[in-house]
């Protein structure tokens, strides 16, 4: 795991499966990412295949708080079976989801 400042942007990059073995790592590096972000946040995923219930939970938690404090966190990377799991349980209803980056950095240009 690893947060990425690129421009206006933060970005927590997850090279691994979200698994029982790092959910509270993950949710302390979600945690920096809101904290000591700017307003614009990406979860990119593209390098994830698996994702624990714990881990949707983390992250739909993010994005509330993110919303509560002006900031928005988008997913980016959504490719299958990820993209399955988050229509399942309408992520898409609370959060932008994205199938690369780059989408999700040019829809924070639009808005900046």
């Amino acid at each position: 795991m690893l947060i990425i400042q690129k421009g206006f942007l933060h970005i927590l990059k997850i090279e691994e499966e979200m698994t029982i073995k790092n959910n509270e790592q993950f949710k302390l590096y979600m945690t920096r990412l809101l904290t000591e972000a700017g307003r614009f946040l990406i979860l990119e995923l593209d390098q994830v295949s698996y994702l624990n219930s714990s881990a949707l939970g983390i992250i739909a938690d993010t994005a509330m708080k993110a919303r509560k404090s002006e900031q928005e966190l988008v997913i980016a990377g959504v490719k299958p079976p990820i993209d399955e799991i988050f229509k399942i349980v309408k992520f898409e209803t609370f959060m932008r989801l994205f199938s690369n980056i780059e989408e999700a950095e040019n829809y924070f240009s639009k808005i900046e």
